[in-house]
């Protein structure tokens, strides 16, 4: 067993792990909604799971993720932030992408076990 293993079933280092997880995640979402954007925004675009599952979205989904990283670098050109109203319209863990990035990982990992 790891030592990470053992030292996250110490209750009081899980809680202490729980929290800094639970602000880290605020921390990210709160950056995220000011420039608009999505946390499956900004997976990295070079990996090849990626590629395929942004090949695979629709027109519209498309569309919309590139005005929302459009919109990005617009306000942080200007050193601007969204408003407060359209900050709390998006749903920013809405994984429009990751979904289809895990089935690909997991089929190459499957093709790559059984062959």
């Amino acid at each position: 067993m790891s030592i990470s293993r053992y030292l996250l079933k110490v209750p009081f280092i899980h809680s202490l792990v729980s929290r800094a997880a639970h602000a880290y995640q605020a921390s990210v979402a709160a950056e995220l909604r000011r420039y608009g954007l999505r946390y499956d925004d900004l997976l990295n675009e070079k990996d090849p799971e990626v590629q395929a599952a942004l090949a695979q979205l629709t027109p519209l989904e498309m569309e919309l993720r590139n005005k929302r990283l459009k919109r990005a670098i617009d306000l942080d050109v200007k050193k601007t932030y969204l408003t407060e109203d359209v900050q709390e319209k998006e749903d920013i863990w809405n994984p429009y992408l990751s979904s289809r990035v895990e089935k690909l990982k997991q089929r190459r990992f499957e093709r790559q076990t059984y062959d």
